[in-house]
């Protein structure tokens, strides 16, 4: 617990003996502060970007090379460098403490305070080695992040900033699909209800470009383009829209008014909702941009948080303090000692569940892990980018803990290791690329660029090709009727069908209570465990059916067995009962060697190999 900084800000020395200034870009979307930032950078002799997310840093490095500059782009799945480079563009996770720039942008700062991501931002601030520094943010974020400048005792100036088109929202709610229209965006928060929406539309004959979170970014600078170009009249996208996406979106129409947060299912927060709002009416190509909701409660919500003030932001999120890694205490034991000591304001420790989890993964087969004990090696592995809500992915990426060592390389993954059908299964061969070459760089490795440079725009043609057909085969559906579900429905069975077998349920409740009731042990055989036999050596199980049927059938089988058998020996009636048992058994779900899996399949564990085309 010593070890660990009372002050966060002086956990990095070499910064603090620089003096450094600040220059905030206060304003909301649709603003230009980003671009203010940009000018000063590409006037730099030396800088670095640093955004949330891999497309925007994509975005900004081609502008700085439109502008004749030789630029360097790296995030945690992809790296270009250009020779003679003076300018990086990258994710803010990739930041080098240890480099020195002349400028450094900073770029939506008020992510501060995300509780999975915000600390990445807090070590920005608290560290980048550069006298100048802009920051971008909403205004929400402004006091905070002007307390943590005075905690490093750096000077700062403000810039402030309004919208350059007016933004407003609607008195009336959209009725979906009728009120549609084209440069409208439509807004839900889950992957399943984006390909729903679009399906429903394009059936209807408007077709729809879509951006969720777990799309590569080219398909969704694809998906972007098709939009901007009018190849399709609409846009459906979870919040992923709200984060530096430049649209040309008319209006924003909320669908749903609720997200998941990865912990919970909770209202959308005003900042979420302005965020997202304020891409609607871009600069240049409308005057005035627009805000809705389908249905008058939705409206109702939206309209209220519209007009409230943002709420400002009143802690930032702290990461864990790599020295701590020198501790003589297992990686485990560490991060629970930090887990538990106090941080003072604003600080927030960000949750460090994950790493547990994947921690406990690693600890099992921890005899097969070289280097193991190596805390500073075994946390570069867990702090890997990864959906570990993904069994596959989970599973190769425990393959390469254990097998980092046995090659100059790691195996390169394979498309038959994916058990999803269809996009899925294409979208979680895409998050395995992206987890052979991150875990390279983390852990040294050579990587296979070529190859996979490859198979990655060879998923990207595949899963483009998904979303540029059809998509009336997502659309949601009662699975026991057929009937459309109603927009935004989190079941799979539409009400009526609900509610009847709801009220088959009761029914047969009922009859239950008022065989107990009545002591009727016929009544009591057909439904559930019945008398004691003892010629039958057991209690008849199964519920008979009204008119005889599947289950009379049964019973009569098993009277037949029951006379046959009887000349079988104890062993013999044993045996051919387990049988029975164990033709009922599932089969186990294998794991844990995805590449073993590939290949006693039969399958070559190359890239789409085996059954790729004809899916």
């Amino acid at each position: 617990i010593d070890m660990v900084p009372a002050r966060p800000e002086t956990e990095f020395q070499e910064t603090r003996q620089m003096k450094r200034h600040f220059v905030l870009h206060v304003g909301p979307t649709n603003c230009g502060k980003t671009y203010q930032a940009l000018e000063r950078l590409r006037q730099a002799e030396s800088g670095v970007y640093l955004g949330p997310l891999r497309l925007l840093a994509l975005e900004v490095y081609e502008k700085i090379k439109d502008a004749g500059i030789p630029c360097t782009m790296l995030t945690g799945e992809e790296r270009i460098y250009e020779d003679n480079s003076r300018i990086t563009s990258s994710t803010v996770e990739m930041l080098d403490i240890d480099q020195s720039y002349e400028v450094a942008v900073i770029d939506e700062a008020q992510m501060i305070a995300d509780p999975d991501r915000g600390h990445s931002w807090t070590r920005a601030i608290l560290g980048v080695r550069a006298p100048e520094v802009h920051v971008c943010m909403s205004p929400a974020a402004e006091r905070v992040v002007t307390h943590l400048i005075d905690l490093c005792e750096d000077t700062y100036e403000i810039h402030r900033y309004e919208r350059k088109t007016a933004l407003v929202c609607e008195d009336i709610p959209v009725r979906f699909p009728e009120d549609v229209q084209e440069g409208d965006a439509l807004i839900v928060f889950t992957k399943r209800a984006v390909l729903d929406i679009a399906g429903r539309l394009e059936r209807g004959g408007m077709r729809a470009s879509v951006i969720y979170g777990s799309l590569p970014p080219e398909i969704r600078r694809r998906q972007i383009r098709l939009f901007s170009g009018h190849q399709t009249k609409v846009v459906v996208s979870t919040d992923a829209i709200g984060m530096g996406l430049n649209l040309p979106v008319k209006r924003i129409v909320f669908i749903q008014t609720d997200k998941f947060d990865g912990r919970k299912t909770r209202p959308l927060k005003t900042s979420e909702i302005r965020q997202i709002a304020g891409r609607a009416g871009r600069f240049g190509i409308y005057d005035t941009g627009y805000v809705s909701a389908v249905g008058e409660e939705g409206l109702e919500f939206i309209r209220a948080h519209f007009d409230e003030p943002e709420p400002e932001i009143t802690h930032v999120s702290l990461g864990f303090p790599q020295v701590l890694l020198d501790m003589d205490e297992p990686l485990d034991a560490v991060l629970k000692i930090w887990k538990s000591v106090e941080t003072p304001a604003p600080f927030e420790k960000i949750s460090i569940e994950e790493v547990l989890f994947l921690y406990e993964k690693a600890f099992r087969d921890r005899k097969e892990i070289d280097g193991f004990e190596d805390k500073h090696m075994l946390y570069r592995m867990l702090t890997c980018s990864l959906d570990i809500k993904n069994r596959d992915i989970v599973d190769l990426w425990l393959y390469y803990c254990k097998t980092y060592t046995a090659d100059v390389s790691l195996h390169f993954p394979s498309l038959m290791m994916c058990s999803d059908k269809g996009l899925m299964k294409y979208e979680t061969f895409y998050k395995m690329l992206d987890l052979y070459y991150q875990f390279s760089v983390r852990l040294g490795k050579e990587i296979d660029t070529e190859h996979l440079d490859a198979e990655r725009e060879k998923t990207e043609e595949t899963i483009m090709r998904y979303l540029t057909r059809d998509k009336k085969d997502y659309i949601r559906k009662c699975q026991y009727c057929g009937a459309l579900l109603p927009l935004g429905a989190q079941g799979r069975i539409c009400d009526a069908c609900y509610a009847q077998m709801k009220g088959s349920r009761g029914l047969f409740a009922r009859r239950r209570a008022a065989a107990g009731a009545d002591g009727g042990a016929d009544e009591a055989g057909k439904r559930g465990k019945g008398k004691k036999r003892p010629e039958r050596g057991g209690r008849r199980k199964g519920r008979a059916e009204a008119e005889g049927g599947k289950a009379a059938e049964r019973e009569a089988e098993s009277g037949k067995m029951a006379d046959t058998g009887a000349g079988l020996s104890g062993g013999e009636a044993a045996e051919t009962k387990k049988k029975r048992r164990h033709r009922r058994r599932r089969p186990k779900k294998t794991g844990g060697n995805p590449v073993q899996a590939v290949q006693e399949s039969g399958a070559f564990p190359g890239s789409f190999s085996g059954n790729s085309a004809a899916e």
